[in-house]
């Protein structure tokens, strides 16, 4: 058989008429070579099959799975859209990877060797797992889904360095991705703009320097956002959590927040495009870098105003950290501290 598939920005797609027939496709367009993060073993570990066997023998015709694979790095991001219900099963030797999976459509059942019951999740809804041989990920009609495959000692050298011990040789997952959490829901939003960002032609993603600040988040976000062995241990660590690029980000913020910072001046010095730079503060902070720094300006307005011994107005503090709208400013300030400006201490009150 010959595969052929199509290009968008880095994404390749492909779809094939028989669910058995998937891993050979892939095989064709998705060789390993001695570089790549999966040996050819593990790649041919994974299978497919049909999820009814007795509808596929009577309609075999119905079937057909839109396969789309695009990489950041060393992590693969691999959506796939079944029109009827497939199973992927792990067989031996096992895939020593990590496959963090969000359903966009439909339901899914994860089936782990050892687990004392299945994992249930549905549109929006995510799971976790260790590529170990007998494991099973069953989807229903129409779904639709991310599997993300991470090289464990990747993810596991991740952990180690956001918790600054011993080195991390293995992380025991709970399967379940806690979506109704801020930390899962961001990991799903990441993940899902990751993967969409990927099929843009002029992505910053294209450039390695910002790939590779991408990734970095991604493997943290997901360190963080999922529950594993090691999450007691993460717990008081939140510094340890945050990425390099955020910390420098708010470090510049805050040693500057006098002068008119764009988020691209901001982004150069945290060391990652602004897309990466809004994508993790979103993950991280749940906001964005120009929300963060007008936030970081009202903190120190708030401190100078109470420092003042009643020299400078208000207005001059409001200007002095960008808030040309007096206005505007102590009503920002009224909803960051509850009350206003004016009533504070012995300063002039604001001029409107």
């Amino acid at each position: 058989m010959s595969a052929e598939g199509t290009m968008a920005g880095s994404v390749t797609t492909v779809d094939v008429e028989d669910p058995y027939e998937i891993t050979p496709t892939m095989w064709e367009l998705f060789t390993p070579t001695p570089t790549s993060a999966i040996t050819p073993p593990q790649f041919l570990a994974r299978s497919y099959r049909a999820g009814d066997w007795r509808r596929y023998k009577i309609e075999k015709h119905s079937y057909r799975t839109t396969v789309s694979v695009g990489k950041l790095g060393r992590t693969c991001f691999v959506r796939m859209a079944d029109r009827e219900a497939t199973d992927m099963v792990i067989g031996s030797p096992g895939i020593d990877h990590y496959c963090l999976t969000f359903l966009q459509q439909g339901q899914g059942l994860l089936c782990q060797p050892q687990a004392a019951s299945p994992a249930e999740t549905n549109a929006g809804g995510g799971v976790i797992f260790h590529g170990r041989p007998g494991t099973v990920l069953k989807t229903g009609n129409e779904a639709v889904k991310t599997n993300v495959w991470i090289p464990a000692g990747l993810l596991c050298r991740q952990a180690t360095e956001m918790l600054d011990g011993p080195d991390v040789r293995g992380l025991d997952f709970d399967a379940g991705i806690d979506v109704t959490s801020a930390a899962g829901a961001g990991l799903r939003r990441l993940t899902d703009w990751l993967y969409a960002e990927l099929g843009h032609p002029d992505s910053p993603l294209s450039n390695e320097i910002v790939a590779a600040s991408a990734q970095e988040l991604f493997l943290r976000t997901i360190v963080l956002a999922a529950t594993h062995s090691r999450s007691m241990q993460l717990r008081g660590q939140a510094r340890a959590a945050t990425p390099a690029t955020v910390r420098r980000a708010e470090e510049l913020m805050r040693s500057k927040a006098e002068l008119p910072l764009t988020l691209e001046e901001i982004a150069q010095a945290a060391g990652c495009g602004s897309r990466a730079l809004q994508a993790a503060f979103r993950a991280f902070r749940g906001t964005s870098p120009m929300a963060s720094l007008r936030r970081i300006r009202l903190e120190l307005a708030h401190q100078a105003i109470m420092r003042s011994d009643g020299s400078i107005s208000v207005a001059e503090v409001a200007a002095r950290y960008g808030f040309s709208n007096p206005g505007r400013f102590a009503s920002q300030y009224h909803h960051l501290f509850g009350e206003y400006p004016s009533r504070i201490g012995s300063l002039r009150p604001l001029r409107r």
